[in-house]
């Protein structure tokens, strides 16, 4: 059997390899309310499934949606870096400037994938430890 991690599902994508900018570590932890020691292997656990929301033209940057511990997490990357992380209320206001006017249809669907349920039921709580 080998040790590589499996594809993410369809319609996610797996940026966990992207250089994390100490910019983004710091937002993560303030904003997440994340331990420093355990912020690059979290913040990592998350890019590894995400939805990608849109791509900003004029600067090339790409918008991914993630979940932490139930939280909706916005990472903005650009080329192979993550720039910094967000939540969803102060990327909300940003979305058209990604190409969005408001999020995919059926949130809550894609909110049950990406915390690792199916569409019919629900996943594990998000929350627990």
């Amino acid at each position: 059997m080998s040790d590589a991690p499996s594809p993410p599902p369809k319609g996610q994508r797996d940026y966990s390899g992207v250089r994390l900018t100490r910019h983004a570590l710091e937002r993560f932890v303030e904003r997440f309310h994340v331990p420093e020691p355990d912020a690059d292997p979290a913040l990592r656990a998350v890019l590894s499934r995400t939805r990608r929301l849109g791509r900003n033209p004029e600067n090339g940057a790409v918008a991914v949606l993630g979940l932490h511990r139930g939280k909706m997490l916005v990472a903005i990357l650009q080329k192979d870096a993550c720039l910094t992380v967000l939540t969803w209320p102060l990327f909300e206001p940003r979305m058209p400037e990604f190409g969005r006017v408001r999020l995919p249809r059926k949130q809550g669907r894609m909110l049950r994938r990406l915390a690792g349920g199916t569409a019919e039921g629900p996943g594990p709580a998000p929350d627990e430890d």
